[in-house]
């Protein structure tokens, strides 16, 4: 009886579309498209987003540990100049094998991400596999350093850099779709900062894609 309900309820609802406009059901198009969008988007990239959070609070104590060791370092070199005592001496050769320990692991928190000279190219190898879509912008932003505090003089050693880049695609919405998730599944990981779609005309849709990628090296995206 339940099952019967339903199907009469589908049946006048599908009624209801067939005796609307054009201007009507195109507007129900995009409602649901928006819908569905935001449900790939909580499906999709709620897990990375938790997982980027997780990655940039590690990378961000460490960074914060390496940055503390080096003041120690330099504290007691510039005492060490005037009063070069053996137990000084000691205890910054420790801090120093501290140091490269830090480096060590700041290195293991980034190993499975993209190396920003790769970046742009396995964008384009994507979009290989993806022949549907067609790519209107893609520009690489300039690295900044990944924690805010982080100011213009501090020592190299221990700086993690944030390395992003712009994609503007166009193409179909299953394509875009499919897209997004070929970049999802791949073996090197991206983060996601921004994903906004745009439905022109249907059937075409555009995505713009903020992506990036974190390391230690201060090296721009190679386009």
């Amino acid at each position: 009886m339940q099952f019967a309900d339903l199907k009469n309820q589908l049946q006048g609802f599908a009624g209801r579309i067939d005796a609307m406009s054009i201007r009507e059901r195109g507007l129900i198009f995009v409602t649901v498209l928006v819908a569905l969008y935001f449900m790939t988007v909580n499906v999709l990239f709620g897990p990375i987003s938790t997982e980027k959070d997780r990655l940039q609070k590690e990378v961000s104590q460490k960074q914060e540990e390496t940055r503390a060791l080096e003041l120690q370092v330099q504290t007691l070199l510039a005492s060490g100049e005037q009063n070069p005592e053996a137990a000084k001496r000691k205890k910054i050769e420790a801090l120093q094998e501290n140091l490269k320990t830090m480096d060590a692991a700041l290195g293991r928190v980034t190993a499975g991400l993209v190396p920003p000279k790769e970046m742009a190219r396995l964008v384009e190898q994507m979009l290989l596999k993806n022949r549907g879509l067609q790519l209107m912008k893609m520009e690489s932003i300039p690295a900044t350093p990944l924690l805010e505090s982080a100011k213009e003089g501090a020592p190299a050693t221990g700086m993690v850099y944030k390395h992003g880049m712009r994609i503007e695609l166009k193409g179909n919405y299953l394509d875009i779709l499919r897209y997004l998730k070929s970049l999802e599944d791949m073996e090197w990981k991206v983060f996601w900062g921004q994903v906004t779609l745009q439905t022109e005309k249907h059937p075409v849709s555009k995505v713009n894609l903020l992506i990036y990628t974190l390391s230690t090296h201060e090296a721009w995206i190679g386009l």
